[in-house]
């Protein structure tokens, strides 16, 4: 068994736990609905939020505990204080660090562990706050994460408030001021940024309206494009950005109304005595058009855009995590079809989050037993019908479920550890089959590779692709490469540089769905595309709406400004191939020339010995 690590500032951190007043007697009972919540939420029979003493630990909180050994060296969650983020242990059988552990191998059984420290405003971690289970979970996604930080962050609300509590009781006899009082009320309650009320006021305002019981209704906010602003411009124009945004939102709520930060660029509205989902989305559309009005600051316009999703009590949900966490998955849904959008939360949500969940934990055995495959989409050059390469598609060969498409397990696969893994393996498939096609009639054939953000954080992206490229015998113009700009934002400095150099190595850089992001003029200019792919729902309006014939149009006439091909998705009918040709587009890709298939059917569909076999 490995002991926990001691904290080298260990004498600093057990002195700010003793301001809190805690101990194996003294618990905490507003941290309860912090456990139960937890346990609820991961479906796990034990949560509890345990705090680190110098030789023991003991519960502020606990929901499923029975008789446990609670000395320090033995606590899963003394590791975890000595280190950020989450820490999880999806088997704890196979964990070096615990498998001969008594919380293991005795009677608590203890196979599953996700910890998170709990920080006093110091920085010294107090403890953890944890979900337990007997049985192993290979998968705890990175929105599980995110969901358990959210959690912490509620209890370290908690904890604060107890620590104020107790040194008002402990400050000598002296009255305290009134300025001392209004101090440590707006610490307890309020945002020091934005002046809004903070996350833990909004948590409480929201239980005791759903305490009394009220109608109420809670809107998410997340600001899309925020992070560019911060990384382009510096984070006090960003905190000027979030100040203002604030104001917004202040100036759009009435008396009886809460708005707060919840932190990051994230906020919330608290609506008692609304109980139509119509009216919370009508707040909601004029909140986001607020946001959407460009802000000046230090002379510069910027503008950011609102994703919302909101939920209602009683009607959708009677317990507060329950009512936030919906509106969470309406705003999930909600960042997911596109900028400034707003969705109201569906029972079906949470289907789908449970579905992600569980998708996340199959992924594993489907790497291991190679459930994955691929699957192959012509693309055609639209002046003479040639083929010219194909898009590589993944699909899922479940062993219940069937023949699964990307939507249906592609969010948990991209937010799950593995993302990388596979899309080294779709990489590496991919170039053997059109090494293959090319030693077998078509010698010029490009194949289309998607990447997965995470191959640009995890390993080498470039080697990778270079040993590809090697060890099936492959030209670099053979491969292309697609980004989405959510790619490129979300790994600006590091994509920049990869794609620069696999560029200059003459691998094909295309960059997907054009037209439907904020940023993809600017990123014409900075990033290194050979091949612009016009999105479908432009396609698919391209006859009968001037606006999308407008924009493809223009998206065609910057290509060639900028020396880039072009292939236009979604292309189903003759009319569509017949008027982009006339218009310039190089390429086309959809249903007019072939649905994606598998390689056995691409072969029989296309083969024939020439590169100029004629499809449609």
């Amino acid at each position: 068994m490995k002991c926990p690590p001691i904290l080298e500032t260990e004498d600093e951190r057990l002195q700010a736990l003793a301001l809190y007043g805690l101990t194996d007697e003294q618990p905490l009972p507003s941290l309860d609905a912090v456990a139960r919540i937890a346990a609820h939420m991961f479906g796990m029979p034990v949560a509890a939020v345990n705090m680190i003493s110098s030789d023991h630990v003991f519960f502020a909180a606990s929901i499923g505990i029975g008789e446990v050994d609670m000395r320090r060296d033995v606590s899963f969650c003394a590791h975890a204080i000595t280190q950020d983020g989450v820490m999880v242990v999806p088997d704890a059988t196979q964990d070096e660090r615990f498998h001969d552990n008594p919380l293991v191998t005795g009677e608590a059984g203890l196979r599953f562990y996700a910890g998170v420290p709990l920080f006093s405003p110091g920085g010294h971690p107090l403890g953890a706050l944890c979900v337990i289970d007997g049985k192993p979970h290979p998968e705890f996604s990175r929105t599980d994460r995110e969901r358990l930080l959210e959690l912490a962050h509620m209890a370290s609300d908690r904890l604060e408030l107890r620590r104020i509590e107790v040194a008002a009781a402990n400050k000598p006899q002296e009255p305290a001021t009134p300025y001392e009082n209004d101090e440590l009320y707006r610490l307890a309650n309020y945002d020091g940024l934005t002046g809004l009320a903070n996350r833990g006021r909004f948590y409480r305002r929201v239980e005791d309206a759903l305490a009394c019981p009220l109608s109420v209704a809670v809107i998410m906010i997340d600001l899309d494009g925020f992070k560019d602003v911060n990384d382009t411009l510096g984070h006090a124009v960003g905190d000027a950005v979030l100040r203002e945004v604030a104001a917004r939102l202040a100036g759009q709520i009435g008396s009886g109304d809460l708005v707060a930060r919840i932190g990051g660029d994230e906020f919330a509205i608290l609506l008692p005595d609304v109980t139509a989902s119509l009216q919370a989305t009508e707040i909601a559309l004029t909140v986001s058009a607020a946001i959407a009005r460009p802000i000046m600051v230090d002379d510069q316009e910027i503008r950011v855009a609102a994703s919302c999703g909101m939920a209602l009590a009683p009607s959708q949900a009677q317990d507060p995590m329950e009512l936030v966490g919906d509106a969470d998955l309406a705003l999930f849904k909600a960042k997911a079809e596109g900028r400034g959008r707003v969705a109201v939360f569906q029972p079906a949500f949470r289907n789908e989050a449970t579905a992600r969940r569980l998708y996340g934990m199959e992924i594993h055995r489907a790497v291991d037993e190679g459930e994955f495959l691929l699957f192959y989409q012509p693309q055609t050059r639209l002046s003479d019908g040639a083929l010219t390469g194909a898009e590589a598609l993944i699909r899922w060969r479940h062993p219940q479920r069937g023949l699964l498409s990307p939507a249906a397990f592609l969010p948990a696969l991209e937010r799950g550890p593995l993302a990388a893994t596979v899309g080294t393996w779709v990489l590496d498939e991919a170039c053997a089959q059109a090494a293959i096609w090319r030693r077998n009639g078509f010698p010029d054939f490009r194949m289309g590779v998607n990447l997965f953000g995470a191959q640009f954080r995890v390993g080498d992206l470039e080697r990778d692709v270079t040993e590809a490229l090697e060890r099936h015998g492959l030209p670099p113009s053979a491969l292309e490469l697609e980004i989405t700009e959510n790619i490129v934002l979300n790994h600006d400095d590091v994509a920049l540089g990869a794609l620069e150099r696999m560029r200059d190595a003459g691998i094909g850089i295309a960059f997907d769905d054009f037209g439907t992001g904020f940023a993809s003029l600017s990123l014409l200019k900075r990033y290194p595309l050979t091949r612009i792919k016009i999105d479908k729902s432009f396609t698919d309006g391209f006859l009968t709406s001037k606006q999308d014939a407008s924009v493809i149009r223009a998206i065609l006439d910057m290509a060639r400004n900028f020396d880039l091909e072009t292939i236009a998705e979604g292309i189903e009918e003759a009319q569509q191939q017949q008027g982009l040709r006339a218009q310039g587009c190089d390429e086309g890709q959809g249903y007019f020339f072939g649905k994606p298939m598998p390689a056995p059917q691409f072969e029989e569909r296309f083969g024939g010995g020439s590169l100029y076999a004629k499809v449609g």
